[in-house]
């Protein structure tokens, strides 16, 4: 998240240095200036590194809190760090849905098998 931020910093000053960004954007940020779309699509982004770990993070917490953290969760919740990872990277290379469909369904198969799993041992318990 930290490089997004940088790399976003740097999209914005490069727009302002070619003149393709208005310096009052930062500050106002108006609707009458269309906004570039590599900023447009860095903030997209940003905002969904926020919203798809949701379920994740909230399985995370409840698992903690039921006393429920064994080898197969961590494999699986790194497996889903990384698969988040290789989103990210293939978001910022290639906006394209299609190209990062693939990393994205994956880390939803994760993120609801952990679920699942998290339900059995609460059913059997």
């Amino acid at each position: 998240m930290h490089l997004h931020t940088v790399i976003n910093a740097f999209q914005i000053k490069k727009s302002l240095m070619i003149k393709e960004l208005d310096y009052r954007w930062l500050k106002y940020m108006p609707g009458w200036q269309e906004i570039p779309l590599n900023i447009q699509a860095s903030r997209e982004l940003y905002k969904n590194l926020f919203e798809a770990p949701l379920p994740f993070l909230v399985y995370c917490l409840f698992a903690y809190t039921v006393d429920h953290v064994i080898m197969l969760n961590l494999v699986l919740a790194w497996l889903y760090v990384a698969l988040r990872v290789w989103h990210y990277f293939v978001r910022m290379a290639n906006p394209k849905l299609s190209k990062r469909r693939t990393p994205f369904q994956y880390s939803l198969i994760v993120t609801f098998i952990l679920w699942t799993e998290l339900f059995v041992f609460l059913l059997l318990k």
